[in-house]
């Protein structure tokens, strides 16, 4: 979630934003879908585009999808309650 806002951040202040992990498939999807939802864009507008742009394998790992519909503010408060 802090990386999603950095990026947001970084955006707002007119820089171009590079995010990627190893594979760049399923980490950095998942901190730039964030940083799009949190812009204002759907959930399922803000996977669609990255799926589009990176890869149709982009965001394949299911929990992360589901991470996004709930919220990642949500998914991180469900996750501390299983501990």
């Amino acid at each position: 979630m802090r990386l999603a806002q950095a990026a947001g951040e970084a955006l707002d202040e007119g820089r171009k934003v590079l995010v990627r992990c190893y594979h760049g498939y399923n980490r950095s999807g998942l901190v730039v879908a964030h940083a799009l939802v949190h812009r204002g864009h759907v959930t399922e507008e803000a996977i669609r585009l990255i799926r589009s742009r990176r890869s149709p394998w982009a965001l394949h790992n299911e929990l992360f999808v589901d991470y996004l519909r709930a919220g990642l503010p949500t998914a991180r408060l469900l996750e501390e309650l299983a501990e």
